[in-house]
């Protein structure tokens, strides 16, 4: 029964280092985030706040020129106004944010 635990003890040293470490890289790529189930606007909204907290600008994929013409602009605040659930798509979109209090916070 010893020589069973020991070659058992054994096999599992051996093999824990083939088990690949993953790095805070690794777990929020857009890829791997989307393949262990999560959606992929909670990658989106990984990879816009790691985007921010490096100071870097993460491009939307939203045709800007699209939504600016006024036609559409009154359209869709008309739906919007209608249906307060539509995205606008200025969640976590380059907001400044200011870490001290100041008097308009009131």
């Amino acid at each position: 029964m010893k020589k069973y635990l020991l070659l058992l003890g054994l096999t599992a040293l051996i093999a824990l280092p083939a088990c690949a470490e993953l790095t805070v890289d690794d777990t929020i790529n857009e890829e791997y985030l989307i393949n262990h189930g999560y959606s992929k606007e909670t990658a989106r909204i990984v990879q816009k706040n790691q985007a921010q907290i490096n100071g870097e600008p993460l491009t939307q994929e939203i045709d800007k020129e699209y939504y600016n013409q006024p036609v559409v602009k009154y359209v869709r605040r008309f739906f919007m106004y209608l249906d307060p659930s539509l995205d606008d798509h200025t969640f976590l979109n380059d907001h400044n944010m200011n870490t001290t209090s100041r008097y308009d916070d009131l």
